[in-house]
């Protein structure tokens, strides 16, 4: 379960940094222009996505040390950046940890106490990302661009 787990979480930050990647051709100014959507704007979107990623290898390691100076992303080089420096200690974290992370205890934002595997987790981490980029597709739309391609189909055809 591990490597699906893993596989997973690369698939979500393949179709984070090809979303950002598109966001960036279409125009800078659409990152933070205001939209009545679940989130005011792409920015806060992807940094919703980076922040659950955040909260959530915390919660399954509460030693590790991630950067919690980043409280917003100004642009699309700092969501980039923060986004695949994360994405690496997430991955780099599992893989060293993985045997005592069968049964993560943690709460949630309301203090109630839960318990998953980690596979569960990252399998959530990377629902949770498709959810929003799913978001961020309508709030392009919106903006009167086309969307592009984050699939997990496509991203099986891009690694082949």
């Amino acid at each position: 379960m591990k490597e699906h787990g893993i596989h997973m979480l690369q698939y979500d930050y393949w179709a984070n940094m090809k979303l950002l990647a598109h966001v960036e051709n279409l125009s800078e100014d659409i990152f933070h222009k205001r939209m009545n959507s679940v989130f005011p704007s792409i920015a806060e979107t992807f940094y919703h996505i980076f922040r659950g990623q955040r909260i959530w290898i915390k919660r399954c390691i509460p030693s590790l040390v991630v950067n919690e100076s980043v409280t917003s992303f100004h642009d699309i080089e700092q969501a980039k950046a923060s986004l695949s420096e994360l994405h690496e200690i997430i991955i780099d974290s599992i893989n060293l940890h993985y045997n005592q992370l069968s049964e993560v205890v943690y709460q949630n934002t309301k203090g109630t106490t839960f318990k998953n595997h980690i596979d569960e987790i990252m399998h959530h981490l990377a629902n949770h990302g498709t959810y929003h980029r799913g978001n961020i597709a309508s709030m392009i739309r919106e903006c009167g661009y086309n969307g592009t391609s984050t699939d997990y189909i496509q991203y099986l055809r891009d690694r082949a």
